[in-house]
């Protein structure tokens, strides 16, 4: 069942980048077709991605985890060298490979639960000692973290540290440690806002759009006339007014906004229903690996992958509608973006892996 919904997903991803970019990609490049077909083919890479993981045992990941971190944090370095970092929207994320860029925050996130599960799996024992349950897991994600928020990518930072916080609460962290954790955290957080510009207007905004309706608030309030216009049952696939040129990043981080002017609260209703029904699923095959074979590693790691594509999607969902400050995260499986999409689908390998150790178990055991 994920792993046809997650099919699903993709392609009525396609389908809406398409819808959503066709006139911006013929204004802008001349062929309405550039970013459709660019999708397309990191669709395939992401299908083939998720079926070499779906076939590696995913307890290789608990041995490799250690030199990914390093891996992951040579590209966030590399990202800053100029020349080989690519920049754009006011940040520099990318790491420029000539035919395509490259997002190393992508494969951070997933690295990221990837050693946070294996740190508590070997210190499953010592959760209450402060160095084994709190720094162990967290030392190399430090540094991680602070050269995302260095590009900046405050959103990625913020949905690893959240991600990584809820799998110490799952193994037993003490909670002493993990809400001190919490609250330094926020402070450093707020502070991080206050002495942001940029940062601290996206806050504004997001309290008051209406105050600059022209700039910073624009985005967001496009995005909410769109789901206005969308009513019950949308203007009609291809229909929408917004993604011309009335909506920046249509077909990016809010296409979500296209989605509900298009199809309507039907179509909102459907996608939010679908990351509900994959966080589902994905938790269920986490408590599988755990219930039935005793694998604390395909847990954390399960859990960690469904928690933080979950976490993106309603947090994207969260900004087109106004509810949350806008953060520069994509919709999984479904927005524009082909280190996202070719990532999220590995991620969705490792998951299916695990799905095939437990039913293998299962059958073992009958």
């Amino acid at each position: 069942m994920l792993l046809v919904l997650v099919v699903a997903m993709v392609l009525f991803g396609l389908l809406m980048v398409y819808s959503a970019s066709y006139i911006f990609a013929e204004e802008r490049t001349g062929d309405g077709y550039t970013f459709i077909k660019k999708q397309l083919l990191y669709a395939v890479l992401g299908m083939g991605a998720l079926f070499m993981a779906s076939r590696v045992p995913h307890q290789r990941w608990y041995q490799w985890a250690p030199a990914a971190v390093f891996v992951v944090l040579a590209m966030l370095v590399l990202v800053m060298v100029p020349g080989i970092g690519a920049r754009a929207g006011g940040a520099q994320r990318w790491i420029n490979l000539g035919v395509f860029r490259f997002q190393p925050a992508e494969l951070a996130k997933l690295v990221g639960v990837m050693f946070v599960g294996r740190q508590l799996v070997r210190h499953q024992r010592e959760l209450s000692d402060f160095r084994k349950g709190v720094i162990a897991p967290i030392a190399l994600l430090i540094p991680v973290m602070i050269l995302m928020l260095l590009q900046p990518d405050f959103g990625s930072t913020a949905l690893l540290a959240g991600t990584t916080f809820v799998l110490m609460y799952v193994a037993g962290v003490r909670p002493l440690f993990l809400f001190g954790g919490l609250f330094g955290g926020i402070a450093a957080a707020t502070a991080l806002i206050v002495t942001s510009p940029y940062r601290l207007a996206r806050v504004m905004t997001f309290i008051d759009p209406w105050r600059d309706p022209a700039g910073k608030g624009f985005q967001v309030i496009q995005s909410m006339l769109g789901l206005h216009n969308g009513s019950l049952l949308g203007q009609g696939l291809g229909n929408g007014k917004e993604k011309l040129f009335f909506l920046p990043e249509a077909h990016n981080d809010f296409i979500f906004a296209v989605i509900g002017e298009e199809l309507g609260f039907i179509g909102v209703a459907g996608v939010i229903f679908a990351y509900i029904l994959f966080v589902y699923r994905g938790l269920k095959i986490s408590w599988n690996a755990l219930n039935q074979r005793q694998d604390r590693f395909g847990f954390y790691l399960g859990c960690g992958i469904s928690l933080l594509l979950g976490l993106q999607a309603f947090i994207n969902m969260g900004v087109v509608m106004g509810l949350l400050p806008t953060k520069g995260l994509t919709l999984p499986f479904i927005s524009y973006g082909g280190s996202a999409l070719t990532l999220n689908l590995l991620a969705i390998g490792i998951l299916y892996s695990i799905s095939k150790a437990n039913q293998g178990s299962f059958h073992e055991g009958e």
